[in-house]
């Protein structure tokens, strides 16, 4: 029989399963839309062959969703793949991937887009930690989306 205390981290991974089943079946994925409608993918590519090292390096959108919190709000959730890849010969001398996770808060009233976070997975050494903590007015920063409405239908 489990304890109190053994119950706790097991409600809240319960908890946290239930959450991102949640996201992942009522967010509306709209990475075909962006791609085609936006230079976002351009704009990571070119990030990437400024960063990225390596004979075949790939910038790229993983994912991007769209989930409505309220009628004035919808959160945006952005996933970017940084791959820093070298081939020799044939063989694969390093293949790194660093994912840049983006949450972001959308009005589709004034289709402005505040950035509110920002994670960073498999950064060997920091270096991309280290470049977005450079940019300290990251967080928090708001950006007009051209013709927004075009993306919540």
């Amino acid at each position: 029989m489990l304890t109190r205390k053994q119950h706790l981290p097991i409600l809240l991974s319960i908890l946290l399963i239930s959450l991102i089943f949640m996201h992942s079946v009522y967010a509306k994925d709209i990475k075909k839309k962006v791609i085609k409608e936006t230079q976002l993918d351009e704009q990571i590519e070119l990030f990437c062959n400024e960063y990225c090292q390596g004979n075949k390096k790939k910038g790229y959108l993983k994912s991007i969703t769209l989930d409505k919190i309220n009628p004035d709000n919808y959160r945006v959730v952005g996933r970017a793949a940084l791959q820093s890849k070298h081939v020799y010969a044939n063989y694969v001398v390093y293949n790194h991937t660093v994912i840049i996770n983006t949450f972001g808060t959308l009005n589709p009233n004034s289709c402005e887009l505040r950035v509110d976070e920002i994670f960073v997975q498999n950064d060997f050494n920091n270096i991309f930690t280290k470049l977005i903590q450079n940019q300290s007015d990251i967080i928090g920063r708001k950006e007009s989306v051209p013709d927004c409405k075009k993306f919540l239908n």
